[in-house]
């Protein structure tokens, strides 16, 4: 697949420049991140841009922020995207972006009352595209490596390649369907939500953890700090360093250190220090 990767910030002023001088007023965009999966922490790690002509990849690695941020907040230039609310929201949490004019087609697909509404199901189903099988394999890819893999990048560009398409026969579906208003109310509504986060980590509104008793609960949020700062340290997703179930079981007084396993990528010095750290507070209850 052919395609531009920018990796500086004078090739992303030129794209821009390029699209501003063609008149361009829209574009297909997505993103690829890290939730904590292969590394610690949110990570940016991806933005796909089409323009129905000419595929890029952008490289937030490389290419500083403000202006990622100034064409992304453009209110000029309609993006497309598909299920846009996740992204919306990870781009603003972590890096303070908040994409501006965005046609989101799920909001047509819910309307049309597709029976998949991921844009997978819906691409096939639109217009007879079918990705399941090869997307499968790149649902848990590692996009802080580089370089990133030619098959990976093809997957990333899938997502924005096909989207004028699907606009085209989405739109022509809602309007002959009299959907019209109701659509554009739905972007606009999604558009006006305010960003409001739970930073409260998963694992504190799980069952596991509610079933503990108050005691317990203040003793998981101990033993949960001290393994976040050590996952911190050594850049791994802290589910990874220990598991949330031995946390609880920990807290609880189900399982000693006997019977804990850490990761084999943790190393025996901060594991040891884990071991330490959490002992104490074991010991101080």
């Amino acid at each position: 697949m052919t395609y531009e990767y920018i990796d500086t910030e004078e090739k992303f002023i030129v794209f821009t420049d390029v699209l501003k001088s063609q008149g361009t007023e829209s574009v297909a965009f997505d993103i690829e991140g890290e939730s904590n999966l292969h590394q610690y922490g949110e990570t940016l790690c991806l933005i796909q841009i089409y323009d129905g002509h000419h595929a890029v990849i952008i490289d937030p690695f490389k290419v500083p922020m403000k202006p990622i941020q100034e064409f992304l907040e453009n209110r000029s230039i309609l993006k497309i995207m598909f299920d846009a609310a996740g992204d919306r929201a990870f781009l603003y949490k972590n890096n303070g972006i908040d994409p501006l004019s965005i046609l989101d087609l799920q909001a047509a697909a819910i309307l049309l009352d597709y029976e998949k509404r991921d844009l997978s199901s819906v691409l096939k189903q639109a217009l007879g595209l079918d990705f399941n099988r090869s997307k499968k394999r790149f649902q848990k890819y590692n996009w802080c490596k580089r370089p990133i893999g030619s098959e990976a990048i093809d997957y990333a560009l899938d997502d924005v390649i096909h989207l004028f398409d699907l606009k085209e026969r989405l739109l022509a579906d809602i309007v002959g369907n009299s959907l019209l208003d109701q659509f554009i109310l739905k972007n606009i509504q999604s558009q006006n939500k305010p960003h409001i986060y739970d930073k409260k980590p998963t694992v504190f509104r799980s069952g596991k953890y509610k079933a503990l008793d108050k005691p317990q609960q203040s003793v998981f949020k101990a033993l949960y700090d001290i393994r976040d700062k050590a996952a911190k340290h050594v850049n791994l997703p802290p589910n990874t360093v220990l598991l949330n179930d031995y946390l609880v079981k920990l807290a609880a007084g189900q399982v000693t250190f006997q019977r804990v396993r850490f990761d084999r990528k943790v190393p025996e010095g901060i594991k040891n220090q884990l071991i330490q750290d959490m002992e104490e507070v074991l010991d101080s209850i």
